[in-house]
């Protein structure tokens, strides 16, 4: 059984690595091509397109990966079909259940690896990004359209726009008293990251405690002022990132209450328990291609069951998607969300496998 078990496995693997890279290669390539127009302008030339793909590579994997697991699984059932290896294997009692056994090890622990790279690799390529203000990064990042709303040390800070990694720009500070009431509003045209502080340049401010509605003269520009905040760019790029581009450890701090980031709290907590449950959804979509590929027609190439099984991966990728729209704006609980695709699609694989005893 281990001699059966390290051939699946070395199969799967092999696969499965082939098909993240051609995934990768196709993907990067046409999404370097979508945005080749804002490299060229950026003044890095034809090597920012490499550049681009490799900052670009984690979160395209993290967006994938449970997909291309779906296709290695298919296609190292396509090759014992065609090898006729998977009727050896049944006639020597190895059944849809025991393949699978054989296989979990592979597949979850394929899973976990993507899990752990995803949580090292991206957030830093996303901050990458961000500072080079790239494609979507250009939208993504600290902009008028979508500024960056802090709460800090009982202030309210709203800065409307990056220029670079250390640079913020058109910064409003909104100071309250302790009933939570604004006293007094500063305008500031830059802030600049140094000496572990924020410098900002261009200050206006106006003190509107206790007008009673009356008008109050916006006071005369200081040279500078310092913003003191344990903010820094670091920090402030975690903030302006998507929930789902954090690593584990940052979406969890954002989600506990209290410590939320320019999202809602529900929203970290969704994909913080979205990526630890991927393991378990390779395992959920093992059962169902294993469950499908079961061919053993004298003529079968598999070829048929390989189409159903990817469109299957797709149904799922849907599902799953449709879910977490529907989590991360607050439109339904995490628990429902992340449970329901698992939960059908595990009813569907049972089904399956329960079907192909019978036979």
């Amino acid at each position: 059984m281990f001699k059966f078990a390290t051939y699946l496995s070395k199969m799967f693997i092999s696969t499965w690595l082939i098909v993240v890279f051609g995934f990768l290669i196709l993907i990067g390539l046409l999404d370097s091509l979508a945005n080749g127009g804002d490299i060229v302008a950026s003044g890095e030339g034809f090597p920012g397109t490499f550049k681009y793909m490799y900052l670009r590579a984690p979160v395209i994997f993290d967006r994938i990966f449970v997909f291309t697991l779906v296709v290695a699984i298919l296609l190292t059932y396509v090759k014992l079909i065609r090898q006729h290896e998977l009727v050896a294997l049944l006639g020597l009692g190895i059944s849809v259940p025991k393949q699978i056994m054989l296989l979990t090890p592979s597949v979850v622990g394929a899973a976990f690896l993507s899990v752990t790279f995803i949580d090292i690799a991206m957030a830093p390529a996303v901050r990458s990004l961000q500072t080079w203000g790239i494609g979507e990064y250009k939208i993504k990042n600290i902009t008028a359209e979508n500024p960056l709303w802090l709460e800090d040390n009982g202030r309210i800070i709203k800065a409307n726009t990056r220029y670079n990694y250390n640079t913020l720009g058109n910064i409003e500070i909104f100071e309250r008293n302790n009933t939570g009431e604004v006293k007094s509003v500063i305008w500031a045209a830059r802030a600049t990251y140094m000496n572990e502080n924020w410098r900002l340049d261009g200050v206006r401010t106006i003190t509107v405690e206790g007008s009673n509605g009356e008008s109050r003269n916006v006071e005369d520009p200081v040279e500078s002022y310092m913003w003191i905040t344990q903010q820094t760019p670091k920090s402030i790029a975690r903030l302006a990132a998507e929930p789902r581009d954090l690593s584990l450890a940052e979406m969890r701090t954002f989600s506990q209450r209290g410590n939320s980031g320019s999202k809602p709290r529900f929203a970290y907590s969704f994909w913080h328990a979205h990526r630890m449950t991927r393991p378990l959804a390779a395992l959920i979509l093992l059962l169902c291609c294993a469950g499908l590929m079961q061919r053993t027609g004298r003529e079968d190439t598999g070829d048929k069951a390989l189409i159903l099984g990817i469109t299957l991966g797709f149904i799922f990728l849907i599902i799953d998607g449709a879910m977490a729209t529907f989590a991360a704006s607050g439109g339904l609980s995490v628990l429902p969300a992340i449970a329901m695709p698992l939960f059908v699609f595990a009813l569907l694989g049972s089904f399956l496998v329960i079907r192909t005893e019978s036979l």
